[in-house]
């Protein structure tokens, strides 16, 4: 399938509001045609700037060619530059030809001079569909100027450096067209994609505060449980995670979060109406996400694919030439959605906490009764006082000499403490038991003297039907 008709399927996908902010890939193929021409029309083929630009005057040989950019965004125009030695009499002889009035040559006009550059653009009265062989070998003859004597190159070309170099500048208007449109259209779709960013970060913070009372911890009713495991199952997806993610990626991958969200039927334990509102919305945020993302691509790839067909038609080099002067990373950038999913998960689990950022990194449990260590990490006070019963003096986190040895009940996080008595009661509970049964374990260990195995010791801590005394 043509990219044409494969950009126009997939616009479909698109929001309709959005869709006049999509490259206009057709429009901007239609200018190349008189791009081309244009080039035609002042001598320079294509197979000859092919030619000519590929090697971009990799030896500093005189005379050059070379294809620029002048001005500013979004003000800037295209020009061919011819870089010559004023001082070689043929190079003389070729111009004073180029700039004839022969009629059987289209006319370059002079405009003005500039920096030791000529400016010429194509005579007001000849055609746009004039081609002539005769300037294009007017052309070649002048880049084909080099040294007479083959013998004193190497001398020539040390010479050629030394002097001082003339250009003259010829001024694409076809081609100063076609990049007044697409520098228009990014332009268009810059604005578009900053309002909708803005938008969407409004709308996070909308889900922000309506998830604040469904899930707070001090409702009656309270789905703060469900909405954990909701975002739990979420983050496992990775929808957005990754800069190589697709589209096609991200849309499986969101089906497979409903997918699993249906098996251990989530959504059905949502205590009240609200939460199924703020799950409809987190929905829509993520589906505008794949949407946003989807338009990045569709633009990129258009813009990518019309400066190749500029560049192939014409011979020019846009595809490089552009990108040195109109930076478009923000455009296209993945991170854009990477920055936006951040926000979400950001957002949202600030007013669901996940157990697994308060997990004690010995046990991978809630850090009940939570020891701050003098390096800062966090442990839970069983596993801190079993450490130091194994005469355990450094943190095992940061290697901190005497973190472990030196902790006492002064260290205590009592503001963590009460964070996590209101957001982890359920998961406190099974610590305190966990604690309780490991506990009576190492008593009988120390009434009987008989020990077990480590394989026992988790049996039994598995066991809710473990009963010792």
């Amino acid at each position: 399938m043509k990219f044409a008709k494969q950009l126009e399927t997939e616009a479909e996908d698109i929001p309709q509001a959005w869709r006049p902010y999509l490259i206009q890939y057709k429009a901007l193929k239609k200018i190349i045609s008189k791009v081309t021409q244009e080039i035609e029309s002042r001598g320079l083929s294509a197979s000859l700037l092919h030619e000519c630009l590929d090697d971009e005057n990799k030896d500093n040989k005189l005379p050059a060619i070379r294809y620029y950019f002048t001005g500013e965004p979004p003000h800037i125009k295209p020009n061919i530059e011819v870089i010559y030695d004023p001082t070689e009499p043929k190079v003389q002889e070729i111009l004073s030809r180029l700039t004839s009035t022969d009629a059987q040559t289209p006319k370059l006009e002079y405009k003005r001079s500039q920096n030791n550059k000529d400016f010429f653009t194509m005579h007001s009265e000849t055609e746009m569909v004039v081609q002539s062989q005769n300037m294009v070998d007017l052309v070649k003859e002048l880049l084909n100027v080099m040294t007479i004597d083959n013998s004193d190159e190497s001398d020539e070309i040390c010479a050629n450096q030394k002097r001082e170099t003339k250009s003259f500048v010829i001024e694409l208007e076809q081609d100063d067209e076609f990049f007044k449109l697409l520098l228009k259209e990014l332009n268009e779709a810059s604005k578009l994609q900053d309002e909708t960013t803005e938008k969407f970060k409004q709308d996070i913070s909308a889900l922000e505060s309506r998830m604040s009372k469904v899930a707070s911890p001090g409702q009656k009713r309270t789905d703060m449980y469900n909405w954990r495991k909701i975002f739990s199952i979420y983050m496992d997806a990775c929808i957005f995670q990754t800069s190589n993610t697709t589209i096609e990626k991200s849309k499986k991958q969101l089906q497979w979060f409903l997918s699993e969200l249906d098996k251990t039927d989530q959504l059905r334990k949502l205590k009240n109406k609200e939460s199924k509102l703020a799950f409809e919305q987190f929905m829509a945020l993520n589906t505008e996400l794949i949407t946003m993302k989807h338009y990045q691509m569709l633009n990129q790839t258009a813009m990518r694919k019309i400066l190749k067909k500029h560049d192939k038609q014409s011979g020019l080099t846009a595809s490089s030439a552009f990108h040195q002067v109109i930076p478009t990373e923000h455009l296209f950038s993945p991170k854009l959605a990477r920055m936006l999913y951040a926000t979400i998960t950001e957002k949202l689990t600030s007013v669901v906490p996940q157990p697994e950022d308060y997990a004690c990194p010995v046990c991978m449990c809630v850090a009940w009764r939570p020891i701050r260590l003098e390096c800062n990490h966090v442990f839970c006070v069983r596993c801190l006082v079993k450490a130091q019963k194994q005469k355990m003096d450094s943190c095992p986190m940061c290697r901190h000499p005497t973190a472990v040895r030196d902790a006492t009940a002064l260290n205590l996080d009592e503001s963590l403490q009460n964070f996590l008595k209101l957001y982890f009661p359920q998961e406190i509970k099974d610590k305190k038991r966990d604690n309780e049964r490991e506990q009576a374990i190492e008593d009988v260990q120390a009434m009987t003297g008989k020990r077990y195995s480590e394989e026992q010791l988790l049996r039994m801590s598995q066991s809710s039907n473990c009963c010792i005394m």
